[in-house]
């Protein structure tokens, strides 16, 4: 019987702490929403934006719908010279339409500009909050140290308090739905062609083709082969999408070859050279997670976790006694496909880690979630690249029909 498909975890309401002021919080949950929007995300509720000098009261304020963009004035002046205001519980109210029109329609996540005092006393947005978090979607929001009481006895103490950093934003929405995202960004491309090898798989479209390594066990190369009607009419994201949703681990690999034959394209730009030369210089701890060709000679130091440890190797569960602490980490690719790399990713945080192999898929959408760097393959000779897979060939087989490219997240994102 087959298995339900697979979605990511649950998210506990999120709740951003901050002191005196909110201006930069406001512009912090603004960017996130406007982000994950621009990503394909259905995203929902209030964020405020303030105009004029002044913090948590300016010349004037405004709560946004982040699904329609429509502003509602929320400023109270307080007299008609006074430059003291408030917020407009008016304004509040008729704002409080959008975050119920959210929830109603399932978003991805609903983002409410802020928990504070008319929320701390039950009236604000409190009960809409609230409502969407018994609906079980998830809830972004900040609240003031002064209403932090408030908020924990509200929910209950159920939701996790957020530093006001976007990567922590990131961590909280978790590297579990890295994987739909990137199948949102994949065109309804035609499939030329899908082939499955003994060791890896390819999907090919009149733009490139992407490769990924065979999750499923070895097989002969004559057993490998499926029906092609198994794959036929399918689109290039219909594909891309068993990445994230199946259990099966040959459609994981399709799926997975699927994402890369549109993010992997020949003229795709990078840096060339081996990923593993991204960590020579390291001076502190390097653990290598699978087992890499050239390994012992680029990385002699490097401490290695692979899944069938040859002598000097660790297994598997040395992964939570390993990681933390550690300067970098190199993963293979496969463990995306596999989809143990949410894991590895929590459990290095900290840590500057590469995603390296052919399998990787080259997008920057994956460095908000802890991957700093990416080294994969672009196919060059796509027919040589066919051929090879077709008839059973590994990696090494295919390597020169193709260049590697690594990118690099900046600096400072």
């Amino acid at each position: 019987m087959p298995l339900p498909l697979a979605f990511p975890p649950p998210l506990r309401p999120g709740a951003v702490i901050h002191g005196p002021g909110s201006h930069g919080i406001d512009r912090l949950l603004d960017g996130f929403a406007a982000e994950l929007k621009r990503r394909g995300f259905r995203i929902g509720g209030l964020v405020q934006r303030n105009h004029g000098p002044g913090d948590d009261c300016a010349e004037r304020m405004e709560l946004v719908d982040v699904a329609s963009g429509r502003a509602y004035d929320i400023t109270q002046k307080l007299g008609r010279e006074s430059q003291s205001c408030r917020v407009d519980p008016t304004g509040v109210a008729e704002a409080s339409q959008a975050i119920r029109d959210a929830v109603a329609s399932g978003v991805d996540l609903l983002v409410v500009n802020k928990f504070a005092g008319l929320e701390s006393h039950g009236d604000g947005l409190s009960d809409e909050m609230l409502s969407a978090i018994a609906e079980g979607i998830p809830v972004l929001t900040s609240v003031g140290s002064r209403y932090l009481n408030e908020w924990q006895a509200a929910t209950g103490g159920f939701c996790d308090l957020l530093s006001p950093v976007a990567e922590a934003l990131w961590r909280w929405w978790g590297p579990q739905r890295m994987y739909q995202d990137l199948v949102q960004g994949v065109a309804e491309a035609e499939v030329r062609r899908v082939v499955t090898g003994a060791k890896w798989v390819l999907v090919e479209t009149d733009d490139g083709l992407g490769v990924a390594a065979r999750q499923a066990p070895a097989v002969s190369p004559a057993a490998a082969m499926d029906d092609p009607r198994r794959w036929a009419g399918r689109s290039l994201r219909d594909l891309a999408t068993m990445a994230a949703q199946s259990w099966d681990a040959l459609e994981i690999s399709v799926g997975v070859a699927a994402l890369n034959a549109h993010y992997n394209r020949p003229d795709l730009a990078g840096t060339p050279g081996n990923g593993l030369d991204l960590f020579a210089s390291v001076e502190g701890r390097v653990v290598v997670i699978g087992s890499f060709p050239q390994l012992a000679r680029r990385l002699p130091r490097a401490q290695v976790i692979d899944m069938n440890p040859r002598d000097g190797e660790y297994p598997e569960a040395a992964c939570d006694w390993l990681l933390p602490g550690a300067e970098a980490v190199a993963v293979t690719a496969s463990t995306f496909a596999n989809r143990t790399l949410p894991r590895l990713l929590r459990v290095s945080a900290g840590a500057t880690v590469a995603m390296i192999g052919p399998g990787t898929p080259l997008t920057p959408r994956l460095f908000d979630y802890g991957v700093h760097s990416l080294a994969g393959f672009v196919a060059v000779d796509g027919e040589a690249v066919v051929r090879t897979i077709a008839g059973g060939g590994g990696s090494r087989d295919f390597h020169p029909y193709g260049r590697m490219v690594t990118l690099h997240r900046p600096p400072h994102s």
